[in-house]
């Protein structure tokens, strides 16, 4: 079967940092790191997994980053090459391990990512201390047990990716798709659940200010789950692209910050005072209650610590890579409180109980709560996987919000 892979051998990442200031589409064309190949589907690693034949499968700004070799060097031990790349997904079983309960054959699923203790074989009173608390994204044994190193489906090469017409999932990693749920909404639900994490683990008071910075894929989910989850907070998020914009307003946002002086509206509406020192960039004294950081770019985390208040929060959200030009004494000056927000657990406090964040967004949508599949916004065949990255990204030619493979 035909799969787009990954592989992180030093010879392919050098020539791609070359290669990739000269031509970004020179980073896909099989010199360096990413490459279409044809490779037998994945075998079930133990008894207790399944096999999935992908229906959707998302293109992510962390698939893209990886691709284009902005991701930092940080995270290259958490994964193993070659691997297939795809996190996001919808599909339907299509083969069960003998250990596995409860699961057929043609049910429609979508995959928790995540590989932690569980899918890695390791029997419960084996769980690290992270994932017997549920907080399985901080499960510390990510290169060990039954598959080989790997953060997630789509990192590892054991496992396979949804950018192939099949890969495999532990049970533990499955969720059942309810037949009123579109597979649109059904794939959307790994970015929102990331959003909603970030949301539920940083609840703004109803009467803060908060900003958000940047309306891309992760930016509006940001909005989206805020707004499910209940806020009622004053939402400011920041658009590049009208139709980014436009989707922000039917998401609940109260001001869409477009093509303006972005430290200059956040003063006027918060009532700050701005500065310019000598050399740099503006000093704005006041801003926001909350910035939620949502590209993950050195502009954007250095504007989010100048455009947020004394005492303030700023979350980082988007995956940051190797930042350089933040300029930590806005942190100190302000007595900034810095958090970050990694995808999502089991451990996630809603209705008074404790539950998977995949649980709650599977709820939000079944009961009508929540749709977001109306952001799917191109559809290609995995042929034309080269064409798909060429207009992702350039959002400047291409109205995306997410952009999705389709078998």
């Amino acid at each position: 079967m035909k799969a787009i892979q990954f592989n992180a051998s030093i010879p392919r990442y050098a020539l791609g940092k070359i290669i990739g200031k000269i031509s970004t589409p020179l980073l896909w064309s099989g010199l360096s790191c990413t490459y279409a190949a044809d490779v037998p589907e994945p075998n079930l690693p133990s008894p207790e997994w399944v096999k999935i034949d992908t229906t959707l499968a998302g293109i992510c700004g962390t698939d893209t980053s990886t691709i284009y070799l902005d991701t930092s060097t940080y995270l290259e031990p958490f994964s193993s090459s070659p691997f297939t790349l795809g996190h996001e997904q919808v599909g339907v079983i299509a083969e069960v391990g003998p250990a596995v309960e409860g699961w057929q054959v043609g049910d429609r699923v979508v995959v928790e990512p995540t590989l932690w203790c569980a899918p890695r074989g390791f029997a419960k009173e084996e769980w690290c201390e992270y994932c017997q608390k549920g907080e399985i994204n901080r499960c510390t044994n990510i290169t060990k047990g039954q598959v080989r190193p790997g953060a997630s489906v789509g990192f590892c090469a054991d496992t396979g990716g949804s950018w192939s017409k099949t890969f495999t999932a532990h049970h533990a990693q499955l969720y059942r798709v309810p037949d009123t749920i579109s597979d649109e909404n059904a794939l959307l639900i790994e970015p929102f659940a990331c959003g909603l994490h970030a949301a539920l683990q940083n609840m703004p008071d109803d009467n803060d200010t908060v900003l958000i910075l940047g309306a891309g894929t992760i930016g509006l989910m940001q909005l989206a789950a805020l707004r499910a989850a209940g806020s009622k907070a004053h939402i400011l998020i920041t658009a590049r692209y009208p139709f980014q914009a436009k989707a922000a307003e039917r998401l609940g946002a109260d001001v869409v910050l477009k093509d303006s002086d972005v430290y200059a509206e956040i003063a006027e509406r918060t009532g700050g005072t701005i500065y310019k020192p000598i050399l740099g960039k503006q000093v704005h004294v006041g801003g926001v209650d909350v910035t939620f950081e949502c590209v993950g770019k050195d502009s954007t985390l250095d504007d989010a610590m100048r455009l947020t208040k004394s005492g303030g929060t700023v979350v980082v959200v988007g995956v940051p890579g190797l930042a350089k030009g933040i300029d930590w004494a806005a942190i100190f000056f302000s007595e900034l409180n810095i958090r970050a927000s990694y995808i999502y657990h089991h451990a996630d406090q809603w209705q008074g109980q404790t539950v998977s964040t995949y649980d709650i967004a599977l709820k939000m949508m079944e009961s009508g709560q929540l749709d977001i599949g109306w952001m799917v916004s191109r559809r290609y065949p995995l042929e034309a996987w080269s064409q798909a990255l060429r207009a992702v990204g350039d959002k400047r030619n291409n109205e995306i919000i997410k952009a999705v493979f389709e078998f």
